[in-house]
């Protein structure tokens, strides 16, 4: 994704968001109105939404609330385009970030319905050419595996192939060289890579290509009518078929929160390449609420339902996880989703995060509860504050602590972790070589061909057949700095290698040799 000239927003839009920013920066605040168990309506629901728009300075936000097995609101607020002003709706369509995990598991669900695949069948079984470098792994990984992050991969890796311009099969036939972090089953990591891979296995058990069968399977099924690929909904301003009722991304860049171009897959659609809206979303939560039924007819078996619930692998809540998940509340993995305990209740949530984005999916089984927040700002915790307030309103006990401040404190250590910059050596030295020296063609098996050249005195990075630019920058000596297009890019350390006459012979990047193939 080229980066592009940002809006400029429009002063009044500034001067009306000056109270929010403003309330971002003072210390962590308790709902308002707090009252654990006494139960949620639509209008509760309007006031936690519009106190934590407020709370964490978003833009725009939607939600949709389903109580009872029921849609009890469906409701956008704010605006969804700070630059031009324009309101937030219940229609506006979102980018769904990792929130599209949910479709994907609820798709090879509808598959197993269909008997066309088995959640334990190995994948070599409909792709029989397909390999990992843990060759057991790669005899034996299935759905199961993948969508719950346990087939080795290290976690959050791989992302990159999103830019690099390769197509579905090239990528399928480098997954091959990806160097395993754990052992098959052992211990979870999250993974796009493995849900990649999950919507490879659909596509071929269903004969189709995955967003359509997705489409097919659950979007048409459910009449989500504003469901599909953000690239084609949303757009990066060069597709004539995108809508107009869109949510922009946002997020602080140079201190001002403004207009940030979208971050779109043009691959791991099934990991995080979905676009939706709260009407549409407030359908599919209210099939899951209800266990796979939804007016009058049945979309998802009750079996289906269950097996994407049932916990397959438990994990450590890591750092961003918000409370109510904690050391006692339990976590695991099950097909697509997270799962914890809160008062006694089995919750399932999915959240999401990119660029200018934060989504997040909650269904409460044994209540027929369930919500979906969207939001429009980078990094915010507003969807887990809203999804808290509203478990402690609907199923918490009388003195429980407020889970407010607590979310909010550790919002901010989250967004000084992500932001912080990293320190340069205290020594650092120059090149040792011209920057000439460091340019041409390089090839990993995994990676593929990149070429570093020279443009306006600095080094780039011209990497796939996208030839997708980053800078490359002087770090230390023969280390360089390699920083990605996108908001919450961080530098990756480059260190270059010579050969025995003193030439550059190759570089490694996050491990992965690259060797020199043109001088």
């Amino acid at each position: 994704m080229a980066p592009r000239t940002l809006t400029r927003p429009h002063t009044a839009g500034l001067l009306a968001l000056a109270p929010l920013l403003m309330a971002a920066s003072l210390p962590p605040a308790g709902l308002p109105g707090y009252a654990p168990g006494t139960g949620v309506d639509a209008a509760a629901a309007r006031r936690i939404s519009r106190w934590a728009l407020a709370e964490y300075a978003v833009p725009g936000a939607a939600i949709a609330l389903v109580q009872d097995g029921r849609l009890t609101l469906v409701e956008g607020f704010g605006v969804r385009d700070l630059a031009s002003g324009a309101p937030t709706t219940a229609d506006t369509v979102f980018q769904l970030a990792s929130v599209s995990k949910t479709f994907t598991a609820a798709t090879v669900a509808a598959l197993v319905d269909r008997k066309k695949l088995g959640w334990e069948q190995p994948m070599v079984s409909l792709l029989p050419g397909f390999r990992l470098q843990d060759a057991y792994a790669g005899q034996w990984v299935n759905a199961r595996d993948l969508l719950s992050h346990r087939a080795g991969f290290p976690a959050f890796f791989g992302d990159l192939f999103d830019h690099l311009g390769y197509g579905d099969a090239d990528v399928l036939r480098r997954i091959r060289y990806v160097e395993p972090a754990t052992s098959f089953r052992d211990r979870p990591a999250y993974s796009n890579i493995g849900f990649f891979l999950a919507g490879e296995l659909a596509a071929q058990a269903g004969g189709q290509p995955f967003p359509e069968l997705t489409r097919s399977l659950i979007v048409e099924p459910l009449a989500m009518t504003r469901t599909g690929v953000a690239s084609r909904l949303i757009g990066d301003g060069s597709n004539p078929d995108a809508l107009t009722d869109i949510s922009r991304s946002h997020a602080v860049v140079n201190g001002r929160l403004q207009v940030v171009p979208p971050n779109l897959s043009a691959l791991f659609i099934a990991a995080g390449g979905f676009a939706s809206n709260a009407t549409d979303l407030g359908r599919f939560i209210t099939l899951l609420a209800r266990g796979g039924e939804i007016d009058g007819r049945r979309v998802l078996s009750e079996a289906a339902v269950k097996a994407m619930f049932e916990p397959v692998i438990a994990e450590e809540p890591g750092f961003a996880e918000f409370p109510p998940i904690d050391a006692h509340s339990g976590f695991d993995y099950s097909p697509g989703w997270g799962v914890y305990h809160y008062n006694g209740l089995k919750v399932l949530e999915k959240g999401g995060a990119l660029d200018g984005v934060r989504t997040l999916l909650v269904v409460v089984p044994q209540k027929r509860f369930a919500v979906a927040i969207l939001a429009n700002r980078n990094l915010t915790a507003l969807p887990e504050a809203v999804r808290a307030a509203l478990l402690q309103q609907a199923f918490g006990r009388p003195g429980e602590a407020d889970l407010q401040p607590a979310i909010r404190a550790k919002a901010q250590d989250i967004e000084r972790l992500l932001l912080a910059a990293e320190p340069r050596p205290a020594d650092a030295k120059p090149p040792a070589r011209p920057l000439a020296a460091y340019t041409g063609t390089y090839r990993n098996d995994l990676w593929g061909t990149w070429t570093v050249a020279e443009r306006d005195g600095a080094l780039e990075v011209q990497a796939g057949p996208a030839r997708y630019r980053a800078p490359l920058t002087p770090w230390n000596g023969e280390t360089f700095a390699l920083r990605w297009p996108g908001v919450l890019s961080s530098p990756v350390q480059v260190p270059f290698r010579r050969d025995a006459a003193g030439r550059m012979s190759g570089f490694d990047y996050l491990g992965y040799g690259f060797r020199r193939v043109v001088p």
